[in-house]
């Protein structure tokens, strides 16, 4: 009787240590896809260096794509309503947050879900269109870089000035979204044109079509200047507002180096590259519990002079030393 019940006891202590060594790896699997964080990321296509440069300041953090972290990306097309439904797909995921590339994508993932962290590569005004209580201390669930921070519309409108003297009549092209970004930039642009000798005029656009008439107007007006307001929209379509401006010969200054690098005279402007990475520094400290509302809502720490060589020989204009000598990127 002692025999058996020993036997039977050994029986059932082997059957359930096999049954253990049978279930580990589907509770390790378990364990671990439920211990590795999922987030969304959202950016336009055709900008790989900003989309690297997240992707490997995450793994000097210590996130490896598909290994201890999930990306789910989503990448729009110029023009399209891409950004509509991708938002809300990223938005009703279970996901820790979304990292947005810039206001337009914040916007549509706020809209779809009130509840998602968000983190944005780059907005026109974080407090103006409710991201932030201040820029010191966000508060709530959302943070990031803020890309205008004081003084910046009039630097750009004294580098114009001093690239092409003869500017009287600035265009002030935007594309900016949301609430502030283009308020602000055209209120300091109304306030401190006129010490330079110049008038400003709004053109706005939110479309392509708005775009192509507001380029058509400028031309009809016989604007002599341009500042480009920058938005995901001029952005797509850099190429198109570059040669607009080489062949109505308008000097013209932007908000990203991109612009510079397509075609256009000068951009003074912060390194996106870098914004990106901060974009990832913050994903670390989140995941790693601090609450976005605690993290304060950073200024680019540098902007950049780019001058385009070819553009200026097309519209007639000559770089002076001076210029070229605060220039970080002189493109030939």
């Amino acid at each position: 009787m002692g025999y058996r019940m020993v036997f039977k006891s050994r029986r059932k202590f082997l059957q359930e240590l096999a049954f253990l060594a049978g279930s580990a790896p589907l509770m390790a699997s378990f364990k671990s896809s439920c211990s590795i964080p999922r987030i969304g990321y959202l950016n336009g296509a055709g900008l790989p260096e900003h989309d690297n440069a997240f992707i490997e300041e995450l793994k000097i953090l210590g996130f490896k794509d598909g290994d201890n972290i999930v990306i789910e990306k989503r990448f729009t097309r110029p023009n399209t309503n891409d950004t509509v439904g991708f938002a809300q797909e990223l938005a009703k995921m279970d996901l820790s947050l979304i990292v947005v590339s810039a206001l337009p994508f914040a916007m549509e993932v706020r809209k779809a879900n009130p509840e998602m962290p968000i983190v944005i590569c780059t907005c026109p005004g974080m407090v103006s269109n409710g991201f932030a209580q201040s820029l010191e201390h966000p508060g709530g669930i959302y943070t990031g870089m803020d890309e205008l921070p004081a003084g910046i519309t009039s630097r750009r409108l004294q580098l114009l000035k001093a690239a092409a003297p003869d500017v009287t009549r600035v265009a002030l092209l935007s594309t900016t979204p949301g609430i502030g970004g283009h308020e602000t930039q055209l209120f300091e642009g109304e306030k401190t044109a006129p010490k330079m000798g110049i008038t400003v005029k709004p053109y706005r656009a939110s479309s392509l079509a708005q775009l192509e008439k507001s380029l058509a107007d400028i031309s009809a007006d016989k604007i002599d200047g341009m500042l480009n307001f920058q938005g995901g929209l001029s952005l797509a379509n850099r190429k198109l507002i570059t040669d607009f401006a080489a062949e109505n010969r308008i000097p013209a200054i932007y908000q990203a180096t991109l612009f510079a690098e397509a075609g256009g005279l000068m951009s003074w402007a912060p390194d996106l590259v870098q914004q990106f990475r901060e974009a990832a520094r913050y994903v670390d400290k989140i995941l790693k519990g601090t609450k976005p509302g605690d993290l304060p809502i950073q200024h680019p720490s540098k902007y950049f002079l780019s001058l385009n060589l070819t553009a200026a020989k097309k519209i007639g204009l000559t770089f002076t030393p001076d210029l070229l000598s605060q220039a970080t990127k002189v493109i030939p």
